[in-house]
């Protein structure tokens, strides 16, 4: 049945297409042509993204243009691998594995994520042959053709630790929240990120005595970071909490999103739209949904905080 809508979909977004929109984040076709949710958070593109034949693993990338989305996922026995679906013609196209992972879907690839400028596709890979540790990140370049095949994003970024995928801010800082993040979990990695290259690694502490676990978001600006957290206020298992930066340029005491977001199961993999209108997450469903919610609980949670 929700393959039936799918296409149901289609044809609707390929009608609806407006060609003379020049941000297509604000035309009636983003998101799949789906209906904006309110502050309550409501299954993402069910069917397309949030489907039960299978379970999502990852944040969402959504390009700086927002005519391409991408997600990882277990399905029909196959490892976890990277699907997309991107807007073709006036219509999104139905989803599938990206072309560059094809070649060997015995490996384990996840968690997608842009560069600012959506050149990069980053993405971590298990065990992949040529990389440095376990899991490194890698990633593609777009090219007139597509994506290129993956590049290991190398030392110092990479180590013989297990690395997942930077966040990658406008202030030209990369976050890395992958190694040892089990065993230390109140501390993750800065590096600066210049011309493609990652460099002079610092630890950073969200807040003291606070443990926090991967992965996490950090906005473009790097006022606030929302990351998922065992903690004596939450509602069960992991919540997702967010910290503001404060006068200082630390991030202040972190604050539980609130019953709107956390429950009495476990929500990760927190990112905000492009556009800085939505949060998506995952919540740990018996299909594992994606969900999403307007991001003006956001701007509401900073009036609570200290921050003034």
């Amino acid at each position: 049945m929700r393959r039936i809508l799918f296409f149901i979909l289609i044809g609707i977004v390929g009608v609806s297409c407006n060609p003379t929109q020049s941000n297509f984040l604000e035309t009636e076709d983003a998101y799949f042509g789906l209906t904006p949710p309110g502050l309550i958070p409501e299954v993402f593109a069910p069917g397309i993204v949030s489907d039960t034949g299978w379970r999502e693993h990852c944040q969402l990338a959504i390009s700086p243009k927002g005519d391409e989305i991408y997600w990882s996922q277990f399905a029909n026995g196959v490892t976890e691998q990277i699907y997309f679906s991107k807007f073709i013609d006036n219509k999104w196209t139905i989803p599938e594995i990206v072309d560059f992972l094809k070649d060997d879907l015995s490996l384990l690839n996840g968690q997608p994520t842009f560069s600012p400028d959506g050149k990069k596709l980053f993405f971590y890979s298990r065990n992949r042959p040529g990389g440095i540790g376990y899991i490194d990140a890698w990633y593609v370049e777009r090219m007139e053709s597509g994506w290129s095949k993956p590049i290991n994003a190398g030392e110092p970024y990479n180590s013989e630790n297990d690395d997942r995928p930077p966040i990658i801010t406008q202030l030209g800082n990369a976050y890395n929240m992958g190694r040892n993040f089990i065993d230390n979990k109140e501390e993750f990695l800065k590096f600066n990120y210049s011309n493609g290259e990652f460099s002079d690694p610092k630890t950073v502490s969200i807040y003291t005595g606070f443990p926090s676990w991967w992965p996490l978001f950090i906005s473009p600006d790097e006022s606030y970071i929302i990351f998922p957290s065992y903690h004596e206020s939450g509602f069960g298992r992991l919540d997702l909490y967010i910290s503001f930066k404060d006068k200082t340029d630390s991030w202040g005491k972190p604050i539980n999103m609130g019953a709107e977001i956390n429950s009495s199961l476990t929500e990760r993999f927190p990112v905000v739209s492009p556009d800085g209108k939505y949060l998506f997450f995952m919540r740990q469903t018996k299909t594992w949904d994606i969900f999403w919610v307007s991001a003006t609980i956001i701007d509401e949670l900073k009036k609570r905080s200290l921050i003034k």
